[in-house]
């Protein structure tokens, strides 16, 4: 069987493809917590602003663009949770206290703690090189082979149990099974609901799903009958889809590339408005590859595959404020430096890996620009002290001071993650000669352009560029990969043998005497 049979625009109608979106999430996670019944409005807070409202509460009219007093009076027996908030303790320790904009910081780590809960259970059901974690709440999963190995007991036994009640299908359309794509579909809606069954039996926690043959409608089906439902999507429902659909409603479309389009298409409102404009027009006004992009991605027809990506790239800390004078910087660094080895601990104990490199991001107050600076991180494979790391992420901020004080944001990270401490060390050693140079001030002079937010809406695609000789960049190479090029190195240090002598002559060796 061919595993690429494609529909109209190059979608295959083999793929299918789920987006598992938990709904409320914040909430489901304070519900779960404090033991508080479902049924009452609850909403999480930041501050004086809403980040996260559940079901019952949006049926009073509570929305996240609520402020607290707003909020109130709509639902008068709103149960309000504010987001985890640490700081100084009364021990001299660095913890959860109570919320305080001057002297306490965010902390998202019971929300980070509950969401990979969530991807444990999915990960019983599908292989990680098919899991695609988009964001703290929400996954993309590929089950094309979960659905080949189902279909073929269909085949076999020659009859097929579907609930039609476990699934809403887009724009009223019905599904036929006899119609391979839309068989795939249904046993994928099977699977799907298995998933959401054991997430809800193990953690508590709803989910609404899409079910499609790409990420991009899965996604845009996920969000039609919330909470806790799941829609398919057959392709002859995505044309009827896209023709009312807001475009800014499309994944890419809602930020910078969206109000470009606003001014290139100012009559254009909806994705079928976006169709009226041939491919070459599309491509006139915002470049060959955005262009053909988007002539797809208003079609629903954009085939992008699904990344896995479950481990976290990064681990960050930040605060946004004033940050006048070099008081209120130690005040914060020094939490975010609790803060950020309470991550590394964790990230430890759950993937076994650590850290290589340190980094610190400052935005300045007068000119909006930010800065950054990059260490190796203490410790040489070990989780360093507090007073160690605060004592590396100080000094990397002096490197800055004379930019970016007074600055509006602080942040610290870790990134390049290895696996153990010995090939730490031997990364650490191997491209120390590969940074780029400093000025006097510490800060890199490699310059980088601004993003370009047409680039940007693209699809990602994986290219192969030239190096110079001597310089690699391990930010975006996993641990499996670095233990490869480890033994690639270790296998170039040992003596080549010497050639033979013969009637040829060998070019390396000619090279070598000139």
């Amino acid at each position: 069987m061919d595993g690429h049979r494609c529909c109209v625009g190059g979608t295959s109608c083999w793929r299918v493809v789920l987006h598992l979106d938990l709904d409320a999430f914040y909430c489901q996670v304070e519900h779960r917590r404090l033991n508080i019944e479902r049924e009452k409005p609850l909403a999480v807070r930041q501050w004086e602003g809403l980040i996260a409202v559940n079901y019952p509460a949006r049926a009073k009219g509570v929305g996240r663009f609520c402020n607290i007093e707003q909020a109130r009076e709509k639902c008068p027996d709103l149960v309000l949770v504010h987001v985890e908030t640490i700081g100084n303790t009364t021990d001299g320790g660095i913890g959860e206290v109570k919320p305080n904009r001057t002297t306490t910081k965010v902390s998202l780590q019971r929300y980070r703690k509950a969401s990979f809960e969530v991807i444990q259970v999915i990960q019983k059901f599908s292989s990680s090189s098919c899991i695609e974690r988009a964001s703290i709440d929400e996954v993309y999963i590929d089950i094309t082979a979960s659905v080949e190995e189902k279909l073929r007991e269909v085949r076999a036994e020659s009859s097929l149990n579907w609930n039609t009640k476990d699934s809403h299908v887009a724009e009223g359309a019905i599904l036929n099974p006899s119609l391979e794509s839309d068989l795939r579909l249904i046993l994928g809606s099977q699977i799907c609901k298995e998933i959401r069954d054991a997430v809800k039996s193990e953690t508590e926690f709803d989910m609404s799903a899409g079910i499609a043959h790409n990420k991009q409608m899965a996604k845009l089906a996920s969000s039609l009958n919330k909470p806790a439902k799941q829609t398919i999507v057959p392709s002859a429902s995505v044309p009827s889809m896209m023709q009312s659909l807001p475009y800014t409603a499309i994944n890419g479309l809602g930020g910078k590339l969206g109000e470009k389009l606003k001014t290139v298409f100012p009559e254009a409102e909806t994705a079928q408005d976006l169709q009226m404009h041939e491919k070459p027009v599309l491509q006139a006004a915002l470049g060959e590859s955005t262009g053909f992009w988007l002539y797809n991605l208003c079609r629903g027809l954009v085939d992008e595959a699904v990344e896995p990506n479950l481990l976290p790239k990064s681990l960050n800390a930040c605060k946004s404020g004033a940050f006048n004078s070099m008081k209120p910087v130690k005040h914060w660094l020094k939490i975010m430096c609790q803060e950020l080895i309470d991550r590394i601990q964790e990230d430890n104990q759950n993937f076994g890996r650590m850290p290589r490199v340190l980094a610190l991001h400052a935005r300045s107050s007068r000119t909006n620009k930010e800065r950054s600076s990059q260490s190796p991180l203490p410790g040489n494979g070990s989780m360093p002290s507090l007073a160690i790391l605060f004592d590396a992420s100080l000094k990397l901020f002096e490197k800055l001071e004379r930019e970016c004080l007074p600055c509006s944001r602080v942040a610290i990270g870790a990134r390049s993650f290895v696996s153990d401490r010995k090939d730490m060390q031997k990364l650490s050693d191997l491209f120390a000669s590969s940074r780029p140079k400093e000025d006097n001030d510490g800060s890199s002079k490699r310059k980088r352009k601004p993003p370009d937010p047409i680039q940007q809406a693209k699809p990602k695609v994986k290219e192969t560029t030239k190096q110079d000789a001597g310089s690699v960049d391990i930010d975006g190479i996993d641990v499996r990969e670095q233990k490869y090029i480890l033994s690639l190195l270790e296998a170039s240090k040992k003596p080549k043998p010497k050639m033979k002598k013969s009637g040829q002559t060998n070019l390396a060796q000619l090279w070598g005497a000139k």
